[in-house]
C-alpha cells in the first residue's frame, strides 16, 4: 500500500479508536480494505494501492463481482462494502475525496435470511456424552448454559466470575455491549472442578497449551468441537455457535421474555435476537392456540 494510502487508513482507524471502537472492528476494516485492493481488476490496482480515494463506483462493481466468483458469501459482502462506505465517507468529510463510490441501490448485496441452527435435545445427549475433557465440558457448558460467543469464553477470565453471585461479567461484548449472565449448577460443579487444575495465579480459564501468555483460540475450540462431533457419530456441520443459538431457543420455550433473552446475549437491539433466535413448532403452536382460545371466545360472547 502506497504513502498517501498509509497515511488515509492510519487518520481512519485513528478516528474509530478514539471513538471507541473494538480492536476486531479495527482488524475487519483493515481486512476490508485489502481485500478490495486484491480484487479489483488488475489494471486498477497499481492506481487503488496508490489513491484508495481515486476509488469510483465502477471499481465497486468490479471488486463485487471478483469476490463473489472468489466465493465470498453474501453476507461478508454486505459487511465489506458498510465498512468501505464508513471510510469513503470519512474520506470525502475531511475533504480527501468529492464523491462516495458506494451507491446502495446499486452495490448493495441480497443475504439470505437463513434460521438459527440450535440442537435437538438428543444431539446435544449425543455430543456431551463423548466430551471426556474438563476443559472442554467447561467451555461447551458455557456456551450452552450462558450463551456465550466462542471469542468470549476463549479469551474469559477467573476475575470476571462471581462465585457468589453465580453470575459472569462480560466486558466489551461484541458492538461494545457489557452484560451479566448466570449459570447453572452444572456450570458452577465444572467451573469449580476445573479451578483445582489451574495454578492459583491464573487470569484466564482456557490458557494456551502451546502458546505461554496467550489464551486458547477460536479455532482451536472450533477444532475440539468438530472431533467431538465426530466422535458422537453426528453429522450435521455443527459449530460452537449452534450451542449459543440452543441458549437463546430453548429459554425462549421456556418462557423467558425477548427482552431477557436479548440482555443475556448481549443485543443491542430486540431486532437483533428477533433475527438471531428461532422458537420451536411446540411453543408457537401454545402461543396460537392461546390466542385462538380467545379469539374464540370473544366472538362467542359477540354471537349471543
Amino acid at each position: 500500500m502506497g504513502q498517501h494510502n498509509q497515511e488515509l487508513v492510519t487518520a481512519y482507524l485513528k478516528h474509530l479508536q478514539a471513538r471507541q471502537y473494538a480492536p476486531a472492528t479495527l482488524q475487519t476494516t483493515i481486512d476490508g480494505l485489502n481485500s478490495f485492493c486484491r480484487l479489483v481488476p488488475a489494471c486498477r490496482q497499481p492506481h487503488l494501492y496508490q489513491d484508495l480515494a481515486s476509488t469510483t463506483a465502477d471499481d465497486v462493481e468490479a471488486w463485487l463481482h471478483a469476490a463473489h466468483h472468489a466465493g465470498r458469501a453474501a453476507s461478508t459482502l454486505n459487511t465489506i462494502l458498510k465498512g468501505l462506505h464508513r471510510f469513503f465517507a470519512f474520506l470525502q468529510d475531511h475533504g480527501w475525496m468529492t464523491q462516495q463510490p458506494i451507491i446502495w441501490r446499486r452495490h448493495q448485496v441480497l443475504v439470505p435470511h437463513t434460521l438459527p441452527k440450535p440442537m435437538p435435545e438428543d444431539d446435544l445427549r449425543c455430543l456431551f456424552r463423548v466430551i471426556d475433557r474438563l476443559r472442554d465440558r467447561t467451555m461447551f457448558l458455557l456456551m450452552l448454559r450462558c450463551g456465550l460467543r466462542v471469542g468470549e469464553v476463549s479469551t474469559l477470565t477467573w476475575p470476571a466470575i462471581n462465585v457468589g453471585a453465580g453470575s459472569i461479567r462480560i466486558n466489551n461484548g461484541k458492538g461494545q455491549v457489557d452484560r451479566v449472565v448466570y449459570y447453572s449448577t452444572d456450570v458452577e460443579h465444572a467451573l469449580r472442578h476445573w479451578r483445582r487444575c489451574q495454578p492459583s495465579e491464573a487470569t484466564y480459564l482456557f490458557p494456551s497449551s502451546l502458546k505461554h501468555g496467550l489464551t486458547l483460540g477460536v479455532r482451536a475450540i472450533q477444532q475440539s468441537m468438530a472431533r467431538y462431533l465426530n466422535a458422537a457419530g453426528l453429522t450435521k456441520p455443527y459449530s460452537p455457535h449452534a450451542l449459543r443459538q440452543t441458549f437463546a431457543t430453548q429459554r425462549l420455550n421456556a418462557g423467558a421474555p425477548l427482552e431477557v433473552v436479548k440482555e443475556l446475549m448481549g443485543h443491542r437491539s430486540i431486532s437483533m435476537t428477533l433475527r438471531y433466535t428461532q422458537l420451536y413448532e411446540t411453543t408457537k403452536r401454545q402461543q396460537y392456540d392461546q390466542a385462538m382460545e380467545r379469539i374464540e371466545t370473544r366472538q362467542a360472547i359477540l354471537a349471543r
